[in-house]
This record gives structure tokens, sequence and C-alpha cells, in this order.
């Protein structure tokens, strides 16, 4: 095996959990602050409102009006750092009008419509 293959396939393996860690440690970083993701593949701005009947809400951001659906499956954590405390594990039942967030999408590119692959919610001071 040369030493290109053997490269890549280490890289194959190491992917995946590159890729998990970095979504476990992602309840631990404050709302703007994941590198490579905030204002990259997320958006961050107002809750508008909620729809949890359909289990979608919507967010005010300098680009307009974004409507992000929920599957059930979504983390959604308390981002806690602004009151100096820990960040918890919270729930769509968290998400309020006026609260800001910061929501990573799953599609390739922003649009009006998106899904959520996380949710964060900052609690304010």
């Amino acid at each position: 095996m040369s030493i290109r293959s053997f490269f890549c396939l280490g890289l194959l393996l190491v992917l995946p959990v590159l890729t998990h860690a970095q979504q476990a440690m992602e309840m631990y970083i404050p709302i703007g602050a994941s590198v490579g993701v905030s204002n990259i593949s997320s958006v961050i701005g107002k809750v508008a409102a909620v729809d949890e009947q359909n289990k979608t809400f919507t967010i005010n951001d300098a680009s307009g009006i974004l409507t992000i659906a929920v599957p059930d499956n979504t983390p959604v954590w308390l981002d806690r750092s602004k009151v100096g405390d820990s960040n918890q594990i919270g729930s769509t039942a968290d998400l309020k009008a006026e609260m800001t967030v910061e929501v990573k999408y799953r599609e390739a590119t922003r649009s009006p419509a998106l899904t959520a692959e996380w949710i964060k919610i900052e609690i304010p001071r």
C-alpha cells in the first residue's frame, strides 16, 4: 500500500469521528462562535413566531424572514454563556418570540425555507 493510499484510508476512517466530535462539542460553543459553521452554514436571528403544530418557526435576520422546519430528532441547546452558566439541553418548547437563535441548516445553500440540523437558543442576561 502506498503512503498516499494509506493516508486516504486513514482520512476516511477519521472523518466520521471528527464530525461526531464536532457535533458532541457543539452544545458548549456559544452562538456565533462555531468555527466553519456560524454564518456559513447556519443562520443567526430573532425568533419571529413558533408553529408547534407544523414543527416550524420563523426567524428574522438581516436578509429577511426564514422558515425553519424542525425534524423530531433535532438537538436543541440552551446557550447560557451570557448568564455565566453552563449550556444545557433544551427542546423546541424553549423557543419563544424575540429570542436569539442560531440554526445549523441541512441544505447545501441558504434559502427562505430551511431544515434544522441543530438549534441553539440564547438565554439572555
